[in-house]
């Protein structure tokens, strides 16, 4: 589902997008407990979606290839879904 995914691209996004932020405020700590609520985000494309889903709530205008690349980084850095 990630591949050809721009990591760098995404990596920078997430930065620009101030993700750990906001996900320090709905969850506290370092916002990292947010990746792994308990069986929600079971596969990619649940992963692209949820990803997706903060781009429509925030209004982060994100094209779909930029979406897919901050799901890549996550996938590799929290996720691992083959």
């Amino acid at each position: 589902m990630f591949e050809g995914a721009d990591l760098k691209l995404g990596e920078k996004l997430i930065a620009e997008s101030k993700c750990s932020a906001c996900h320090q405020q709905k969850v506290g700590g370092d916002g990292s407990a947010i990746y792994k609520p308990a069986g929600r985000v079971n596969a990619p494309g649940v992963l692209r979606g949820m990803v997706e889903s903060c781009n429509t709530e925030l209004n982060l205008s994100l094209f779909p290839d930029e979406v897919t690349s901050i799901a890549a980084v996550l996938n590799r850095d929290h996720y691992r879904f083959k």
